[in-house]
């Protein structure tokens, strides 16, 4: 009997993405068993942090890396000392800010859920453009002396209204504004770890339990040398508001391990091995007479390079009634309901589960 059975917790086959609410991602067994050799012996963390750091860095060509409690809690450290910069006083007195740089530049276009985090660090938010277009000369005439950085959300789903990213970082560097990426499911692909900081975003979010496959309560910030060295002088174990955001050396030491892992992952193999899965699927859904069309649709749902496999559905059925069908058999889908349509994607899939993903969704479209 293992631990969910044990304890009356339903386990569930994830087709859909790493969620959060599912768990993010599976772990590799050596960084399960970093994670253990970390919990058994007592570490100076700061030098731990720093010394992971180091390499996470080298190893992902940028100039420095910070291990954090997840992307939230990276976007807020990161909010903290854009507004502190080196004055420990005024970090010290925050969400309070005391000093003159309070104003935190955010595009109309991206505001999301995520953004609390940044509120959190008792930041104004100032907002420019709209749904539709965001122009150079309303970042220009919003950027002032209080103006502490720009944040910019790498996802897909903004780009329509957003300024690009080199735009945003050309016009933001003619000020001395620092720019801020929150690129916490943008992978893969993985050159991505390093493309935004080499396109000069000072310091750039990942989440650790998503594609890195690291612990789910995991993140890490790269960039910049100078902010990351004040992430690691204001942030946990450190006192202040970022003591919210602890990072256990268990954690650390998963990160680190994935990161490894990833960097030496065969690309080629792993975009090999999803297709074979979506391909598995197309097979048992084809014969589908529920199914106006099957299709692969390269792209993950935030603009990452993975395929998924959408499944049209004639006029009788509705997709989010197929998705709530298939959570009853423990199976987490995908859905887009605006095109009546459900998906599963391979990421966190095995053949056998994917197998059965398929072969109950086939059975509850045909029912």
């Amino acid at each position: 009997m293992n631990f969910y059975e044990k304890n009356g917790i339903i386990p569930y086959i994830n087709a859909h993405d790493t969620y959060t609410v599912y768990g993010g991602s599976r772990m590799a067994d050596n960084t399960l068993r970093a994670m253990k050799e970390a919990s058994e012996t007592f570490v100076d963390i700061g030098q731990m942090q720093k010394t992971l750091g180091e390499k996470a860095a080298c190893m992902t060509h940028n100039e420095a890396a910070f291990f954090t409690n997840g992307a939230a809690g990276a976007l807020l450290l990161c909010a903290c000392v854009c507004m502190a910069e080196d004055s420990e006083y005024l970090y010290r007195c925050l969400p309070e800010n005391r000093g003159n740089k309070k104003d935190i530049i955010l595009m109309r276009s991206q505001r999301n859920a995520y953004d609390t985090a940044i509120r959190m660090s008792g930041a104004r938010i100032i907002e420019i453009g709209d749904a539709d277009e965001t122009l150079v000369s309303e970042l220009e005439g919003n950027i002032s002396e209080q103006t502490a950085a720009v944040f910019y959300f790498a996802s897909s789903l903004y780009q329509r209204g957003s300024l690009s990213l080199e735009q945003t970082i050309e016009t933001a560097g003619k000020y001395g504004v620092p720019v801020v990426v929150d690129a916490a499911a943008q992978l893969p692909p993985r050159d991505n770890l390093w493309k935004f900081t080499e396109a000069g975003a000072d310091m750039v979010i990942f989440s650790g339990g998503k594609t890195l496959c690291g612990p789910q309560d995991s993140g890490i910030i790269l960039g910049k040398k100078r902010w990351i060295d004040r992430c690691i002088r204001f942030g946990a174990p450190e006192h202040g508001i970022c003591r919210v955001s602890k990072t256990s050396r268990e954690a650390m030491a998963g990160l680190y391990t994935a990161l490894e892992n990833y960097m030496a992952l065969d690309e080629g193999k792993e975009k090999q091995r999803m297709s074979n899965i979506i391909d598995l699927m197309k097979r048992k859904l084809c014969g589908c007479t529920y199914t106006a069309a099957t299709e692969i649709v390269d792209r993950g749902p935030v603009g990452q390079t993975y395929s998924r496999l959408f499944c049209y559905i004639k006029d009788g059925k509705k997709a989010e009634d197929v998705v709530r069908s298939m959570k009853e058999h423990h199976i987490y889908i995908g859905c887009e309901k605006e095109r009546n349509a459900v998906y599963l994607s391979p990421l966190n899939l095995t053949e056998k589960e994917a197998e059965k993903a398929a072969e109950t969704l086939a059975a509850i479209l045909e029912k």
